[in-house]
Formats: C-alpha cells, sequence, structure tokens
C-alpha cells in the first residue's frame, strides 16, 4: 500500500469513528446508514486485501474495547425496540431476552458476546416489518450492526458472521480506493444536511475527512 493510500485508509477510518461514535446524531436518517454501510463494507475489502498482501499491521482504525463499545451501544438501541414491542403485544419470553443494557452487554465475556449481538440480530430481523413500520427501526441499522460485528470477529480471529464484504475482496486496492472515493462523495453531500442544524457535528465531519499526510 502507497503513503497516499495509508493516509486515505486512516481518513476512511476516522470517519467511520466518527460516525459510530455520534450515532444519535444521523440514525433518524436512514440514507447516512446506508452510505456508512457502504464505506465499511469497502474498507473491510481493503483489509482483506492488506491480509492477502500479508501486510501484518491492519488498519482497522479501531482497537477491539473501542469496537466492542461501539457494537453494545448499537446492539442496545436495537434490543430496546424490540422489548418495547415484545412488551406491547404481550411476547414476555421476547421481552426478557432482549432486556440487556448497554453494560450487561460489554461486560459479557467476548464469545458470549458474539452470541448475544447475533441473538438481538436475529430477533429485529425477524420482527423487522412491524418494527420498521412503528418503531423507527430501519434495515441499515442491521447491515450496520453486521460489518461491525464482522469486524470484531476478525479481531478475536473468529470467522465472520455474515461476509456481508466478502464480495470486495475480489477488488484491487486501487478500485477499492476509487470506490471509497466514490462512496465519500456521497457522503459529503448528504451531510450537508447538518451543515446549519448542527454546526459542530458537520464541523467535526469535515475535520475527520481531511487526509493527513504523515
Amino acid at each position: 500500500m502507497t503513503r497516499n493510500q495509508t493516509n486515505r485508509k486512516e481518513m476512511q477510518e476516522d470517519v467511520l469513528t466518527y460516525l459510530n461514535t455520534n450515532v444519535q446524531k444521523w440514525n433518524s436518517i436512514p440514507i447516512i446508514g446506508n452510505i456508512k454501510n457502504e464505506l465499511n463494507e469497502v474498507n473491510s475489502g481493503i483489509d482483506t486485501k492488506l491480509k492477502e498482501q500479508t501486510e501484518a499491521r491492519v488498519f482497522m482504525g479501531k482497537n477491539k474495547a473501542q469496537l466492542k463499545r461501539i457494537i453494545a451501544e448499537k446492539a442496545d438501541i436495537l434490543n430496546d425496540q424490540v422489548e418495547t414491542y415484545a412488551s406491547l403485544n404481550g411476547d414476555l419470553a421476547l421481552e426478557a431476552k432482549m432486556r440487556a443494557s448497554m453494560s450487561d452487554l460489554i461486560n459479557l465475556k467476548n464469545e458470549q458476546f458474539v452470541v448475544k449481538i447475533q441473538e438481538v440480530v436475529t430477533e429485529v430481523e425477524h420482527h423487522l416489518e412491524p418494527l420498521s413500520a412503528e418503531y423507527g427501526v430501519h434495515e441499515g441499522q442491521v447491515t450496520d450492526l453486521k460489518n461491525d460485528l464482522d469486524t470484531f470477529m476478525d479481531m478475536q480471529g473468529m470467522p465472520r458472521a455474515y461476509q456481508i464484504s466478502s464480495v470486495m475482496a475480489t477488488k484491487s486496492l486501487d478500485e477499492l480506493f476509487k470506490q471509497a472515493h466514490d462512496v465519500l462523495q456521497k457522503l459529503d453531500k448528504v451531510m450537508k444536511i447538518f451543515k446549519r442544524r448542527d454546526a459542530n457535528f458537520y464541523n467535526g465531519y469535515m475535520a475527520a475527512r481531511v487526509v493527513v499526510d504523515n
């Protein structure tokens, strides 16, 4: 990987980390989650290509503990929505299954954590129609959580659960970076929504978009 590609990859990771840590700011706008998922998939493809090239340092950009916290936060949002749905529909078993808090999830051992997050994904997907119609859940949230869980499992040395990004593995690094550029151009346009609505959030995003020449 060239120095320019390394710098661009780190910028892409900064953007993903910024969006992950500010998920409450944009989560009600599904198109942002969809575009973020595209970037996440391209980044995973780049990581896969780097592994193929036997480069020891994989540019994940987020350490395992940080990513675990991010996943727990996203899963907690979803299981709260499922829990509410279950409670209103008298499904006591499902309500009990979705009762774990963010701290409960974080405190699980990593292997148990993966199983629990997969359980949340399964239940959300099983009840997606009513959840999306009445409880504000959208499919992009689920895809985003799957992508992050796959990355976490990579860090654990575990096989991916969902293989969302496998198609990216056939592309060259040049193709992947060109695709990342195109995805970020789309994201830039959508993020202008926040230019006046939330200037601090928008300016933070633009700061993350800067490619630093290291």
